[in-house]
């Protein structure tokens, strides 16, 4: 076993080859939005709901010294822009993979937006990444995003599909994509590249609504969800990554799933 198998066994289950991975890294996009604006008390919601990773930026691994309970596994996420600045879709490096290493992360998050003036330089960058990840044995997980999608409307099932084809053809260890427009264009990505594929949240919507979309992905043979504000947005953010974790680990349905959490913590 080499070191970026055992490292890939602390994000991907084991047993099942399969995650719930916790992305926190809004801030930089964002600013303090609902849910994240004490970054620490989201982090402790993650580790007590199970999440098997947390997506970070470097300056906000300090949070993770008080929380308690098993640390899950720690991606350090490695570009960033802001909504502030012209051009949001143009993601930069802010950090590396020896960094990275050096804090005791587990593995390494890329966001590329393809599409735009800038796809370049990303691609660039994320070549650069991957060599680095290949001499330190580090996963790699690629947010892989036509431009535009997530922010200024839905991408088409072939922009998505062939995002997630870039990020494999680049050497992607996982690959986080945005959730297709058609369940059987998001079948045909997740068995056609040989990389385990998670499925984004996206923007903020009824929990319902959340977990019917990570049940349709699951059974399109997906690997896992990589969700954000659709947990830490909501009124209990630990409840409903339970609730998550119940249905990509231990296979309960959506409709289950909805049932326990109505029903309330003795369940």
């Amino acid at each position: 076993m080499n070191g970026k198998t055992l490292r890939l066994r602390r994000i991907l289950s084991g047993i099942d080859g399969r995650s719930v991975i916790l992305p926190l890294d809004h801030g930089v996009t964002m600013g303090p939005i609902p849910g994240i604006e004490r970054l620490e008390s989201t982090i402790e919601a993650g580790v007590r709901g199970g999440a098997d990773a947390l997506v970070l930026h470097k300056g906000m691994l300090r949070w993770l010294k008080s929380a308690t309970g098993p640390t899950p596994g720690i991606i350090m996420h490695l570009s960033a822009s802001t909504e502030l600045g012209p051009c949001c879709c143009r993601k930069v490096l802010v950090g590396s993979v020896e960094e990275a290493l050096r804090a005791g992360a587990d593995a390494v998050s890329f966001q590329l937006n393809l599409g735009g003036n800038h796809e370049s330089e990303m691609l660039k960058d994320l070549g650069a990444v991957g060599r680095s990840c290949a001499d330190w044995q580090v996963p790699l997980l690629v947010m892989a995003y036509p431009c535009g999608a997530g922010t200024n409307g839905p991408a088409s099932d072939a922009q998505v599909a062939h995002a997630a084809r870039v990020a494999a053809e680049l050497g992607a260890d996982i690959i986080k994509i945005p959730f297709p427009m058609d369940f059987h264009a998001l079948a045909g990505i997740s068995s056609s590249l040989g990389v385990p594929i998670v499925v984004a949240g996206g923007q903020s919507m009824k929990i319902e609504d959340t977990l019917e979309r990570i049940d349709r992905s699951l059974q399109a043979g997906t690997s896992g969800v990589a969700a954000g504000r659709n947990v830490f947005q909501q009124p209990d953010p630990e409840a409903v990554l339970r609730a998550i974790c119940d249905m990509v680990h231990r296979g309960i349905s959506a409709k289950e799933a909805l049932e326990n959490l109505k029903a309330g913590p003795s369940n």
